[in-house]
């Protein structure tokens, strides 16, 4: 998956892919391997990370984000990551760096027992 941090199509640069507060929603099942794929398009740093909630201030395993979440990628620079979820449940993908979550910087990431991965903005 790839997600666009300051994604162009809107007024607000504190978004993925143009949805920020969730509004875009991933859905994997447990046990399957994703790949995320972290694009800087923004004026300011923007990171990516699995994290458990709104008030996280990590990811929820090591190697879960790109690289220093806190700090995040500058403008224009891009970073991988691949986990795999092991139990259901509702968290996000949201950038890590100061604000920017509170400012919308976050994907609804829904853990499902099985089915197929999919993606939606509500």
């Amino acid at each position: 998956m790839t997600l666009i941090a300051g994604h162009s199509a809107t007024d607000n640069q504190f978004n993925y892919d143009g949805y920020s507060n969730g509004a875009l929603v991933l859905t994997v099942p447990a046990g399957w391997q994703v790949t995320v794929q972290c694009e800087n398009h923004g004026t300011v740093p923007n990171s990516c990370a699995v994290v458990s909630g709104s008030a996280a201030t990590n990811p929820i395993e090591p190697g879960w984000s790109t690289p220093n979440p806190k700090t995040g990628l500058d403008p224009g620079h891009s970073a991988s990551f691949v986990f795999t979820p092991s139990k259901p449940g509702s968290y996000r993908i949201a950038s890590l760096v100061g604000g920017n979550e509170a400012s919308g910087m976050w994907v609804d990431l829904e853990i499902t027992a099985s089915g197929k991965p999919s993606l939606r903005a509500t």
